[in-house]
């Protein structure tokens, strides 16, 4: 079995994870399952096994998705709204002419600080498809502060004319991070500015986070994904996809039992990722901490485990 795993990550490494894994660095990541849980041998194979079932998304990939959110989710509902609003028209100059207009009235955003993942694919987002940069712009830009008549500090839209602004992100988990980032300031934006549209596109969501984002303090239904992570995502759940029709002598006890342990280790009161995520999801700028730990743990440096999908920890001073 051991010898069957190795070659099937060989193979996915080579075709589907554009070799972004050699075997040294697998057998440097196996290294760290020593027998605290099971057998060794039990431990190293499911961990082998897991790592078999990780979907790991390249940078080409990425690209083409964020061209999807650009094309599925933006520009032909858009296009759809245009045509009915002038009589089911096929006439391309009055569709992109009315297209253009919209475009002028809509920002893209990330969501959180300019350093994390959703600002880093903007430049992504912008340059393949080919959009003009002062469509871009941070959360911080949406407001403007000022005096009234009476010199009394009043918050206004530093633009009126946009209509709408769409936030880009490359994964929804558990929502906690947009809530915590996106609520003051929507209360803020809607309190003068009731009548502006907030969108937010993900390349992957839970659906548990859809619900969440779509809740009416934060994008009140206008919440889409290229990829959506249902309950079949969790390795772990009764309904796990990477489970299904495996038998002997790969068990899913002895898997979650191996993952638990080890991941409480690293991630206490998250053994199995942020918010019990229980994802096997890898990105190629980075893993996100819905995935299981004993994938991607390498936090602080002096740890001593040794990822196989490294995750760059977001740090701060506090």
């Amino acid at each position: 079995m051991h010898e069957l795993l190795k070659q099937k990550i060989l193979i996915l490494s080579d075709k589907a994870w554009e070799r972004k894994l050699d075997w040294p660095t697998v057998e440097r990541w196996l290294s760290n399952f020593t027998g605290k849980f099971e057998a060794e041998d039990q431990e190293k194979m499911h961990a082998l096994y897991l790592l078999t079932q990780t979907m790991y998304f390249g940078q080409n990939l990425i690209r083409e998705m964020l061209r999807s959110v650009y094309q599925n989710l933006f520009r032909y509902p858009l296009v759809i709204h245009i045509r009915r609003a002038n009589n089911e028209t096929l006439d391309p100059n009055i569709i992109e002419s009315a297209f253009c207009n919209n475009l002028r009235n809509t920002r893209f955003l990330g969501i959180g600080n300019p350093s994390e993942s959703g600002p880093h694919l903007l430049y992504y987002f912008r340059q393949i498809n080919e959009l003009p940069k002062d469509l871009f712009i941070d959360a911080a830009e949406i407001l403007s502060i000022g005096r009234d008549n009476e010199g009394k500090p009043c918050v206004t839209l530093r633009d009126p004319n946009i209509e709408r602004y769409i936030f880009i992100d490359d994964l929804l988990g558990s929502g906690t991070q947009m809530k915590e980032y996106l609520t003051d300031i929507f209360r803020e934006i809607r309190s003068v500015a009731p009548q502006v549209e907030f969108h937010y596109y993900a390349l992957f969501a839970t659906t548990s986070g859809l619900e969440a984002a779509n809740s009416p303090d934060l994008f009140n239904g206008n919440v889409q994904c290229i990829f959506e992570l249902d309950d079949s995502f969790k390795c772990f759940g009764q309904e796990s996809r990477s489970f299904k029709n495996v038998g002997a002598p790969i068990d899913q006890k002895i898997a979650e039992t191996v993952a638990a342990g080890y991941g409480n280790e690293l991630m206490p009161g998250h053994p199995l990722g942020y918010k019990d995520g229980q994802l096997l999801l890898a990105l190629s700028h980075n893993t996100p901490d819905n995935s299981l730990p004993i994938l991607w743990f390498d936090f602080p440096k002096n740890a001593k485990w040794a990822p196989v999908f490294k995750r760059f920890a977001k740090l701060s001073f506090n």
